[in-house]
Parts: C-alpha cells; sequence; structure tokens
C-alpha cells in the first residue's frame, strides 16, 4: 500500500472518530436541550386553545406558589368549594396548565377540586429551563408534599390525572410515599430512559443503533439513577386503583400502543385496569379525547374566528368514565 493511500485511510478514520466521538454526542446534547428548553406563551397557539381569560367569568380559581427545588411553582385550585375530592392534573410535554382547561371544566362541573400547575421552567413557574422528563416527576412530588401539609384537603380523597408526560409522572409519582386514591394515566411512558431513547428512534430510525452507546451515555450522565424510576415500579408499589389508557396507533410512542400499556404483564397491582382506544380516527395520541365533531372541525384547518370551544371539544363520556373511576 502506498503511503498516499495509507494516509487516505488515516484521515477517513479519523473523520468517522471526529463525528462519532465528538459530533454526535453533541448533536444529542443540543438536541435535547432543544426538547428540554423553556417553554413560554409565545409558542403557545392561543388561536386555537383556550387560555384561562376565556373562562375566567365562569371558573374562579385561587394562585399558589408551591416550591420545587430552586424554584416556585405556579398552581391553581379550582372549584374550592366542591366536597367530591381533589384532582391533580399533571400536563404534557411543553403543555401550559391552559391546555387542561378543557378537562378541568369537567371536573369542576362535575364536583371536584381541581389542582393544576405549570413544570419548572415553563409557562408561569420559575425556571431557566424545563431540563428533563424527571422534572415533571419532581414537581409533582413537590404538589403532593405540598397537598400533604395543606390541612384543608385533609378530608378529602385525592385522585391524579395526568396525559403523556404527566401520564408518566402521576405514576412514577407512586414511588413516593404520598397519600393518593386513585390515578388515571393516559398515554402515559415508562421511564425517562426509555422515551428520550424512542424519541431520539423517532428522527434517526435504523441509524440509531450506531449511535446508540453515545445516547444510552449521555442518558447515563443526565438522568443519573432516576433514568429508570418507572411508572411500572410506582403502579407496583402500592394498591391503589389505575387506570392505564392507551391509543392503538401513538405516534409517539412510534405507532404502538403506551410503554405503561405495553407492560401489563408487568403489573402486579391487581387494582390496575387497562383500557385500549381503538375507534378509528379517535386512536390516537389524544385524540381519543375529541368528539366527532372536533376532529371534523380541525380537518377543515380553520385558520380565522377559530372556535376554541369546538376545535378542542371534549367527549364528555370519556371524562365521566374518568370521573367515575375516581368515585368508584
Amino acid at each position: 500500500m502506498s503511503p498516499r493511500s495509507k494516509k487516505r485511510i488515516l484521515i477517513f478514520f479519523t473523520l468517522i472518530a471526529i463525528f462519532y466521538l465528538i459530533i454526535t454526542p453533541l448533536t444529542i446534547i443540543i438536541a435535547h436541550s432543544l426538547v428540554m428548553s423553556k417553554c413560554t406563551y409565545k409558542k403557545y397557539d392561543s388561536n386555537k386553545y383556550l387560555v384561562y381569560a376565556d373562562v375566567a367569568e365562569n371558573y374562579p380559581r385561587e394562585k399558589f406558589a408551591i416550591a420545587s427545588g430552586k424554584n416556585n411553582l405556579s398552581a391553581w385550585l379550582y372549584g374550592k368549594e366542591n366536597t367530591k375530592g381533589l384532582i391533580i392534573v399533571a400536563p404534557g410535554h411543553r403543555d401550559s396548565n391552559d391546555i387542561k382547561l378543557y378537562e378541568i371544566m369537567y371536573f369542576v362541573d362535575a364536583g371536584f377540586q381541581v389542582l393544576c400547575f405549570d413544570y419548572s421552567g415553563c409557562y408561569t413557574s420559575e425556571g431557566s429551563a424545563f431540563g428533563g422528563y424527571t422534572q415533571a416527576l419532581y414537581d409533582l412530588d413537590s404538589v403532593l408534599s405540598w397537598c400533604d401539609k395543606n390541612k384543608s384537603f385533609s378530608a378529602l380523597p385525592l385522585y391524579l390525572f395526568g396525559h403523556s408526560l404527566g401520564g408518566y409522572a402521576v405514576t412514577a409519582v407512586l414511588n413516593y410515599p404520598h397519600r393518593v386514591n386513585a390515578v388515571v394515566s393516559a398515554s402515559g411512558f415508562n421511564t425517562a430512559k426509555e422515551q428520550w431513547e424512542c424519541s431520539v428512534k423517532r428522527f434517526t430510525g435504523p441509524a440509531y443503533y450506531l449511535i446508540k452507546p453515545i445516547n444510552l451515555l449521555f442518558i447515563h450522565f443526565k438522568y443519573g439513577p432516576d433514568k429508570n424510576l418507572s411508572a411500572v415500579s410506582g403502579i407496583n408499589k402500592t394498591q391503589i386503583p389505575v387506570l392505564v389508557i392507551s391509543a392503538e396507533d401513538d405516534i409517539f410512542y412510534g405507532g404502538k400502543t403506551s410503554p405503561i400499556y405495553q407492560k401489563q404483564n408487568m403489573i402486579t397491582n391487581q387494582k390496575c385496569k387497562f383500557l385500549l382506544m381503538d375507534k378509528p380516527e379517535h386512536n390516537g395520541h389524544y385524540s381519543y379525547f375529541l368528539t366527532d365533531a372536533a376532529i371534523e372541525y380541525q380537518k377543515t384547518n380553520p385558520k380565522d374566528k377559530i372556535n376554541k370551544n369546538l376545535y378542542m371539544e371534549h367527549n364528555k363520556a370519556i371524562l365521566e368514565m374518568i370521573s367515575s373511576f375516581f368515585t368508584d
């Protein structure tokens, strides 16, 4: 082999090493920081989705500041005169508390008190960035600790409801010792490790297996031992009723059912129930909450004077099922 050929081979392998050992980890770090960056109302589409000002007249609320680590979370209590129980609503990834108003209004009308909040680094809460999936778990743990000390809630049953990231948080938080009477987890994932791997796979496809060792190393240093703090272990740690809802075709989980739903055979809590949403056009990550009219209205892709109540109109039968699960 000529010296020139040897030099070319050396350059080739040097470039590969640079790409694999420098560019790949930097890309993963940057991607994670963007996905977990600070959330503000600048990217919240208030033309399509409710904000509190739209419903303030009929749904008064009281604001609280709840400490979570170095930050104060903004939390709001609705229906404080209601007596059926307290439902804590955990938002999804990059969702504001406002997006849960559709569920909140129903629960308040059904006789519940409802507490909703923004995660650290999100919207009205303090924090320079959201940071990572487990932050939702830490924040919910702080909210529950605050509720444990609040005497006004001591006589009320306490229920947890969350979707997506919130579906993970409301089940994984059961690993901690809090008073919780029942949980509904909709389209939730199981661990931070599994979900970040799933997210990277969605965008890299088969190439993920080439960068997997680097990604796993990133997860190890970013999340530490809590990378494996799981929804399944939380469910198994209690014997309270838990309802796991999953879509049949969830794009955020590779077009499959949710990770918690997939692990039914690992769940030993005999009061845990599973519900698969497989109705056509209502079998996606969130679409099963919506009415036929909302689905059809969204298809028209309205631009001006959007009917926000119709755009996200919720199926009352689904919300009634959740409400009944709590009280039954």
